[in-house]
């Protein structure tokens, strides 16, 4: 069975990624903070917050880079989920 939800998660906030067909379109995490509720949907090719967000700046530019050095594994979890890019 495929993994569905929080896919990892540090002190500060969990990084999910959905199954179809809940979810689709282009790789994408959300990540949902521990503390204040915040959310953002961030693309993982582009590194693009989605909408509006309740994380500061400084928290998104480090959820980013948490992203982009994790970049490899949470594709390969969104293509387990959705198949391979195109």
């Amino acid at each position: 069975m495929k993994k569905t939800g929080t896919v990892t998660e540090t002190h500060l906030w969990k990084i999910k990624i959905y199954s179809p067909p809940k979810e689709h379109g282009a790789p994408h995490v959300h990540v949902v903070s521990k503390g204040d509720k915040a959310e953002v949907k961030i693309y993982l090719d582009t590194f693009e917050v989605v909408g509006r967000t309740r994380f500061s700046r400084q928290a998104v530019k480090k959820i980013i880079k948490y992203l982009y050095n994790n970049y490899d594994c949470l594709i390969e979890h969104w293509e387990e989920l959705h198949g391979k890019k195109k």
